[in-house]
Formats: structure tokens, C-alpha cells, sequence
């Protein structure tokens, strides 16, 4: 409140370097991987380097990307979300968890095109709608975690 400026491009900034961990571990992450989750391997390091490059995008050039911050953030959020659906409909025969995998695409599809398209009257805004999808994700991830508990099943999430 006592400097918007600033504390929208730390915004953009913070965006930046989270989208950099989150590209991060999920390369770490489709290195561990067995080798017979080929699948799951190549959809974890497609989206990581969708993040790497966003991520760069918002940290090394923030005062561009403070202008188009909505238009970067969303198309991204729109994007993996876009990867989470084609690797649910492929996932669909192997894998009972595709339905899961399939809202968090549909939801990350909703979020970003809200994101691009919804004017914004004021910075703050989009903070509140980051926010609410964060809220919707955890919620969905909660409920699969509980449902999946209750089934006394393990499925294979590394989508």
C-alpha cells in the first residue's frame, strides 16, 4: 500500500523465481523417475521447461514484463494446463488417476484465460485471481488425496 510500484514488480520477480524452482525440481524430479515411467518423464520436463522459460521471462526483464505481467503469467498457466490435458487424455488407459490430472488441466485452462482476458482495474487484481486458482488447486488436491486414501489405492501422479 505504501509503494504499489514496487511491490508489483517484486510480484513479477517473485513469479519468476518460482516459476524457476517449480522448472527445477521438476527436471530433478523426471531424473529420478524408473525408466519405465517414459510417459510421465517426458510430460514432467516439457512443462519444466515451459516454467524455465517464463521464469527468465519475469525475472531478467521485469519492468517489460511488468506491462504484460497478466499476459505472461496467464498464457503460462494456460500452457501447463493445455500439457496436464493431452497427458490425461494419454494417461486414460493406464492410469485411474487420469481424471485428476484432467481438472487440474481444465482448472490451470479456466485460470489463465481469466487471467489474459479479465480487465483488471486495478494491480492488485490479479493477485486475488492467482489466489482463488491456488485455493481451487489445493482444494482439488486434497479431495483426489482423500479419495485415494479411502480406496486404499496408489496412483501413479507424477503427471
Amino acid at each position: 500500500m505504501i509503494d504499489p510500484l514496487n511491490a508489483y514488480v517484486n510480484l513479477v520477480r517473485f513469479s519468476g523465481v518460482v516459476l524457476l524452482i517449480n522448472g527445477l525440481v521438476l527436471q530433478l524430479a523426471s531424473s529420478y523417475v524408473h525408466v519405465t515411467f517414459r510417459r510421465e518423464k517426458q510430460s514432467m520436463r516439457i512443462e519444466s521447461i515451459v516454467d524455465f522459460g517464463f521464469g527468465i521471462l519475469l525475472i531478467f526483464n521485469p519492468f517489460l514484463t511488468f506491462i504484460v505481467y497478466p499476459l505472461l503469467f496467464g498464457s503460462c498457466i494456460f500452457l501447463v494446463g493445455i500439457i496436464k490435458i493431452v497427458v490425461s487424455m494419454l494417461a486414460k488407459k493406464s492410469n485411474s488417476g487420469w481424471s485428476f490430472i484432467l481438472i487440474i488441466g481444465i482448472l490451470s485452462c479456466i485460470s489463465g484465460i481469466v487471467i489474459i482476458y479479465m480487465p483488471l482495474h486495478q494491480a492488485r487484481d490479479i493477485t486475488k485471481i492467482i489466489g482463488v486458482f491456488c485455493i481451487l488447486m489445493g482444494l482439488v488436491l486434497i479431495f483426489d488425496s482423500i479419495r485415494f486414501r479411502r480406496l486404499n489405492k496408489f496412483e501413479n501422479l507424477l503427471y
